[in-house]
């Protein structure tokens, strides 16, 4: 008689891998910090890299400012940065799924609108005016260093993880610089799941090769 507890507990935790738990991403917003934070790799700084965002209606920028832009108030001065105008959109899409999304955000206003989008199949939009309540803070497009110039950074919820960020401005404009990102790893749970299901299947295989190893011997 076959052992079928084995097998349906190594498909048990395949599917456990497989369905990680939905919750809402987070954000944090620190006014007047600018640049790479702890951990973070950067992805796009559009001096030498610009992400090879999608979408339309937006242009990588130098100063000066211009009504078309301008440079957000905090980390590296002086050079690139990206400016979503208005109507216009730019979409991150992520080859890995992360854990932490950052970028500078400069003049934040009330009508920029940021979308992240998960691995879970979920999205999230947060707005301009949103963001700066934590401060708080109107969102009212300051260009000055001030609360309206800081790092964002989103933070994936439990058991999910950011597959891309959708920039949007319903008028000019909304301004990042300074993309950095983490990637996500597989909680505590998760990990102890894959060893249970990679254990189990070792086992049941050893199993067959030894019954299969017996009846050879009865030929």
């Amino acid at each position: 008689m076959k052992n079928l507890a084995l097998p349906a507990l190594a498909l048990a935790a395949s599917l456990a891998v497989a369905a990680p738990a939905q919750a809402a991403p987070t954000f944090d917003y620190d006014p007047g910090v600018g640049g790479l934070q702890g951990g973070e790799v950067s992805y796009a700084d559009f001096d030498t890299t610009t992400g090879s965002p999608t979408g339309s209606g937006f242009l990588v920028l130098g100063p000066p400012n211009t009504n078309q832009g301008a440079e957000p108030a905090t980390g590296d001065q002086g050079d690139n940065y990206l400016s979503v105008l208005g109507g216009g959109n730019a979409v991150f899409t992520f080859s890995d799924p992360l854990s932490q999304v950052g970028m500078d955000y400069g003049s934040a206003d009330a009508y920029n609108t940021f979308v992240v989008f998960l691995a879970s199949g979920g999205s999230y939009s947060f707005t301009g005016q949103q963001i700066l309540n934590t401060v708080p803070a109107d969102a009212n497009g300051n260009q000055a260093p001030g609360a309206q110039n800081g790092r964002l950074t989103f933070y994936a919820g439990a058991g999910d993880a950011i597959t891309g960020i959708r920039l949007v401005s319903s008028r000019n404009s909304l301004e990042i610089d300074n993309i950095g990102i983490i990637s996500a790893v597989p909680e505590p749970g998760t990990w102890a799941m894959m060893l249970i299901g990679f254990g189990a299947i070792g086992f049941t295989m050893r199993r067959q090769r030894r019954s299969q190893g017996g009846l050879a011997q009865l030929a």
